[in-house]
């Protein structure tokens, strides 16, 4: 990546980690005023934004190039990629179908599952 590019993108990452860390601050607010079953889900919400919020910083450590992070040096038995799952989790998939069974632009039935 060159000089240019490194800016750019890390200018983005920056803003994504804004939002992340917002985001996280509102599901932890939703987070303390629900129970049950929904309290389970705004959890796991929460854990993930979590590890949005750390990945998003590690990449930017990483773009940056003053220190040589690995994925062996956290954890040696680990895969060395990143998850090589390229699609939607099946379950999202069919969440979003289940509120949007058509695509209110078109009016044609929703594809992308």
């Amino acid at each position: 990546m060159d000089q240019t590019e490194r800016t750019y993108f890390l200018a983005a990452m920056a803003e994504a980690a804004k939002l992340i860390r917002l985001t996280q601050t509102a599901l932890q607010r939703a987070r303390s005023q629900c129970h049950g079953d929904v309290y389970e889900h705004i959890d796991l919400m929460c854990t993930r934004a979590y590890e949005l919020h750390v990945k998003a910083e590690w990449i930017q450590h990483v773009a940056l190039g003053n220190v040589k992070i690995t994925l062996e040096a956290i954890d040696p038995e680990s895969r060395q990629g990143p998850d090589r799952r390229r699609s939607v989790d099946r379950r999202i998939a069919k969440m979003r179908k289940q509120l949007m069974p058509e695509d209110a632009l078109t009016g044609k039935p929703d594809r992308s599952g």
